[in-house]
């Protein structure tokens, strides 16, 4: 743009002073401006306004003769009926076909989305009656470095009013704006992407670049695996791995033949691999500080038959400062079984059993695999921020808020609308690569979302000291305490004073989240009794969510449009939350991917029922998955974790607040020992 604005400048003789200016005639600028389209249009006006026409007398806008009035709305209903598009910025112009528009007049939309533009018709030009066309723009901002904030306008919208209007009053009616609607085929709350259509927002230049960069070296790989197994000449799942970079427990076979199959590695890396999630205490032994529990209920979810997927009950010792899995007891249905609740045969393994208890530990790192894709890593990251960032954009505009929470919600509905079809749906790589249906991945993403909630989390304390993942999301849930709290404390003034955009944010929150669910084991074992075997701190409040009918999984803020006592303590509980998922979180579960799920035989999402059944030997390859599936399955991997740009500590765009940026680099050393670099943080979920 900036290149078409100096060759237009050079053209009208607006070059600098020490330039050639280049003109043309008339007719063929009139063509140079025509071919633009409307943002380059605005530009051009914007720039060339100055220039062109004295500059306007400072005017009382209440003086001007003639008023543009109006009212935005979304384009989608809610249960009350319209929903005002609050606190918009609309400019009304004159358009001018062939030359620089004339700016009239702007103003922004009330709490009930009416606005009133006035303006002086003589601005349209000597002789021209004014063209009329609204125009619409959201707000963006950037930090400088001391932490002040530079806004700017982005535009979103336009409608066209009529030609040559001579009047001095215009009523440009209600308008319905497409503006980050929600989907409402899907019970989630999901960003409405028609077939044809565009997301209310787009990736930073650099992700595409990274993405590029990351998948090239890959992607000639996959495709001649493809094509050898459509022309009849499928490889082995060994030579496709092979075809691959060597990945972590590729590498510690080669150095030291089942170290990575060996029960301490087991036991580690359901500790602190892309697995790490919240490990209750052992119901069965209470009191023992020592012995803990992850169970895995997939007998509730409708199976294709084809594989096999029992439900995986781990226990697991701490022993010498190391978890050790002790016992896995595994509920396996008959091959061919399909419905949700079929009948399974309990068996238990354990390290006495040799080849069987090898099986049973692979059976339970292809369950913490899928777990963790439909549960840490989509589940609880992707979609959970999704509802987040859709409700911010559609109700943060003048409050600071959206200062602190935007940059991490940017980019997030782009990259799960890819996965609304790439990963899950009919075709998806989890529906043809596990055991579970299209309808019970559903189901499943319905059940997790129905367990998130800001409201009393805070990350499970370590069980041992060689937790390291605990240990590092707690140092960052408290340096995320220290930045939101420097934020309020600067802005918390301006935030109450915006508080109805708080109250709609989270009234639009608690309305389009998932149903409350709590499974009936834990309405039996946990929901309003003792049981200090279970860990809260990272759970919803079960209490409060068994009620029926099931009240919904967010928690409300507030319900008023001045702030309550403790809800802006509440506020920034959310805010916290939701940054610790957009970016800790995520960059753990994702970036560990290739590590964990970089070797097809040691775990996919999905294991087949074979002749001798399933638990056998790692290298039999009718259980293992097929060729097609393990080069997509190492692809995808690759994929996820190499693909990385929008760190914390790069702030490419300027618009995280500099503040945080300091705080995680200040924190280096100490992430460092933990094993993890921050430089791998991301600001946002974008892959």
């Amino acid at each position: 743009m900036r290149t078409t604005l100096r060759r237009l400048m050079s053209a009208m003789g607006l070059a600098a002073r020490d330039a050639e200016p280049e003109l043309l005639e008339p007719a063929e600028l009139a063509r140079w401006y025509s071919s633009l389209g409307p943002d380059e249009r605005a530009a051009v006006s914007r720039e060339l306004a100055s220039r062109v026409r004295a500059p306007r007398a400072r005017r009382d806008p209440a003086t001007l003769p003639a008023v543009a009035t109006g009212r935005l709305i979304f384009e989608q209903d809610g249960p009350q009926g319209p929903i005002p598009l609050h606190h918009l910025k609309v400019e009304l112009w004159d358009r001018d076909p062939g030359a620089p528009d004339d700016f009239l007049g702007e103003g922004f939309t009330d709490s009930d989305g009416s606005f009133t533009i006035r303006y002086d018709p003589a601005d349209a030009g000597v002789g021209d009656l004014p063209d009329l066309e609204l125009r619409f723009f959201e707000p963006q901002h950037t930090f400088r470095k001391d932490g002040r904030v530079v806004e700017s306008w982005r535009r979103i919208g336009s409608q066209r009013g009529p030609d040559d209007h001579g009047g001095l009053h215009y009523d440009f009616g209600t308008l319905r704006l497409p503006y980050w609607e929600y989907d409402p085929s899907t019970p989630l709350a999901r960003l409405l992407v028609t077939e044809e259509g565009t997301p209310p927002t787009a990736y930073a230049p650099g992700r595409s670049m990274a993405m590029l960069k990351a998948v090239a070296p890959i992607e000639l790989v996959k495709r001649r695996h493809l094509l050898q197994i459509r022309l009849g000449q499928a490889p082995s799942v060994a030579s496709v791995q092979a075809d691959y970079p060597e990945t972590m427990t590729v590498r510690m076979e080669r150095e030291s033949p089942g170290s990575s199959r060996s029960d301490a590695f087991f036991g580690e890396r359901l500790l602190n691999g892309m697995f790490a999630t919240v490990m209750d205490r052992d119901p069965e032994v209470p009191g023992d500080a020592t012995a803990f529990r992850l169970y895995f209920p997939w007998n509730a979810y409708e199976q294709d038959g084809l594989r096999c997927l029992p439900d995986v009950d781990v226990r697991l010792r701490l022993v010498d400062g190391r978890i050790l899995p002790v016992r896995i007891i595994l509920g396996l249905r008959e091959p061919g079984a399909m419905a949700p609740g079929s009948p399974v045969t309990r068996r238990t393994f354990t390290p006495a059993d040799g080849a069987l208890w090898e099986a049973a530990k692979r059976m339970a790192r292809v369950s913490a695999t899928l777990d963790t894709e439909l549960g840490n890593h989509l589940g609880q990251c992707h979609l959970n921020v999704e509802q987040y960032s859709i409700a911010a954009h559609r109700n943060l505009r003048r409050n600071p808020l959206r200062w602190l929470l935007l940059p991490h919600l940017r980019e997030v509905v782009l990259i799960n609308h890819s996965a609304s079809s790439f990963l899950v749906g009919p075709n998806g790589y989890i529906t043809r690569a596990s055991a579970l249906t299209e309808r019970s991945v559903e189901t499943r993403l319905q059940h997790l979302m129905g367990s998130y909630d800001w409201k009393g989390f805070a990350p499970a304390a370590p069980v041992c000291e060689a937790h390291r993942y605990a240990h590092a999301a707690q140092l960052f849930w408290k340096l995320l305490g220290e930045h939101v709290d420097a934020f309020f404390a600067e802005h918390g003034s301006a935030v109450e004073a915006e508080w109805r955009e708080v109250r709609r944010f989270s009234d639009e929150l608690v309305a389009h989240s998932a149903p409350a669910f709590v499974c009936r084991y834990l309405r039996a074992r946990v929901a309003g009794k003792e049981a200090p075997w279970f860990v809260r701190s990272e759970r919803m409040e079960l209490d409060a969510k068994v009620a029926e009918p099931p009240p919904r999984a967010v928690s409300a803020v507030t319900h008023t449009d001045v702030p309550q006592p403790g809800e802006l303590d509440a506020l920034k509980q959310l805010c916290r939350y939701v940054i610790f998922f957009a970016t800790f979180r995520h960059a753990w579960a994702n970036n560990l991917q290739w590590e964990d799920a970089g070797e097809v035989l040691y775990s996919s999402l999905g294991l087949r029922w074979g002749k001798g059944g399933v638990l056998v030997a790692e290298d039999d390859p009718d259980v293992a998955p097929p060729p097609d599936e393990a080069t997509e399955m190492l692809w995808i991997s690759w994929m996820l974790s190499k693909t990385n740009y929008g760190f914390i500590l790069n702030n490419e765009e300027d618009d995280l607040h500099p503040r945080l940026v300091e705080l995680l680099r200040a924190r280096a050393a100490e992430f460092a020992a933990l094993g993890l670099d921050v430089r791998t943080i991301s600001s946002r979920i974008n892959i």
